[in-house]
């Protein structure tokens, strides 16, 4: 959950320092990986919510 957390929080551009040394801490504990993963699907979703909502409003 923390994972997801940081990325939607670097996705809006808000966070708090406190939650950043967390997330680096996690980062040299389990590797980049998962937020990178996370990232991309989040990233991807965004898109797609974006594609859609312009097809919803344009006919």
């Amino acid at each position: 959950m923390q994972v997801f957390r940081a990325v939607a929080s670097a996705l809006i551009g808000v966070g708090k320092r406190k939650n950043l040394v967390q997330d680096f801490e996690a980062t040299e504990k389990t590797g980049p990986w998962p937020y990178i993963i996370v990232g991309l699907f989040m990233t991807v979703l965004f898109i797609g919510s974006l594609i859609f909502a312009v097809r919803l409003v344009l006919p």
